[in-house]
């Protein structure tokens, strides 16, 4: 009996060592470059180094929101003094009075920013660390972020193509020298709507601006992509003003830092190899066969 549990126990630290879940890379750092707008009516056809790019603004926010009129007026002031694209994402989830929200807007704002649960009001300038609340999200604490451009993280000089042409809604784009600044970049298309009119948000406003009703998430830093069919699924909630806003995602791995062990182990049990496991069985069988022999001696 004593073989079977000392066996059994043995077994199990192996076992779950065997079927311990790794952990997931902490070290991924991430940033958001671009602000590129432009109007679905006109050809678009330009090349901008990185140098020249605005900061970008994302804004999660509620048309019952009272503490996010403020963020966003302390934003649109920022706009107006420096150049900064502003993204404007209304909550979906259990949504009874916004009607801007939208799940696929949302759902890119849980991923890209690792955030399950949204508040609002949250800014996050150049897709970093983000400000919650009316007090982080102050004009002072806006203004000095949004003067920190993303380029200063680069090395060299990237240049941005982006060419986009009305009658085939097709939009290409790339990106040069990326690669010695990002281990992986995703190219991002917001639909936005420039202004929209709804009274009945109890926030006391009345025209809700830099509205996302949408995110094509394209993997790459060069492509194609036929704009059409999403062109005709998205329509503005009022009015002829959806533009696109292109942004594009910079993913760096710290490669040293993300090195994980082999054989590393969340598990508080300790992990016992084979052998060891096999001279353990036998040692412990000696001992119990002697007892026992000993026992019926006396």
């Amino acid at each position: 009996m004593g073989i079977i549990l000392i066996t059994v126990c043995i077994v199990c630290c192996n076992i779950n060592t065997a079927y311990a879940i790794p952990v997931e890379d902490p070290n991924e750092k991430r940033m958001i470059f671009g602000g590129i707008t432009i109007d679905i009516n006109e050809t678009y056809n330009n090349s901008i180094d990185s140098e020249n790019l605005s900061s970008i603004a994302h804004i999660f926010t509620a048309t019952w929101c009272n503490p996010c009129v403020e963020v966003e007026h302390a934003i649109e002031d920022v706009a107006n003094e420096t150049n900064l694209t502003m993204l404007t994402f209304h909550r979906f989830a259990g949504e009874t009075e916004d009607p801007f929200g939208t799940e696929n807007a949302e759902n890119w704002w849980k991923e890209w920013f690792n955030d399950v649960l949204p508040l609002q009001p949250t800014a996050i300038i150049n897709g970093d660390d983000p400000f919650i609340g009316a007090n982080q999200g102050s004009y002072e604490n806006i203004y000095e972020k949004a003067t920190e451009k993303p380029n200063s993280k680069f090395v060299g000089n990237p240049i941005i193509s982006v060419d986009y042409n009305p009658d085939s809604a097709v939009f290409e784009w790339s990106i040069s020298e990326i690669s010695n600044n990002c281990d992986e970049v995703k190219t991002f298309v917001n639909f936005v709507e420039d202004v929209a009119y709804f009274p009945n948000g109890s926030n006391g406003l009345k025209n809700y601006s830099h509205i996302v009703h949408h995110v094509k998430e394209i993997p790459g830093e060069s492509g194609t992509a036929d704009l059409t069919q999403k062109l005709a699924e998205i329509n503005a909630y009022d009015g002829d003003d959806l533009k696109l806003v292109i942004a594009f995602g910079c993913s760096i791995f710290d490669k040293e830092e993300a090195v994980i062990d082999d054989n590393s182990n969340d598990s508080p049990l300790p992990h016992i190899g084979l052998i060891p496991t096999i001279i353990t069985i036998i040692s412990a069988s000696m001992v119990i066969l002697r007892r026992n022999k000993f026992q019926s001696i006396n």
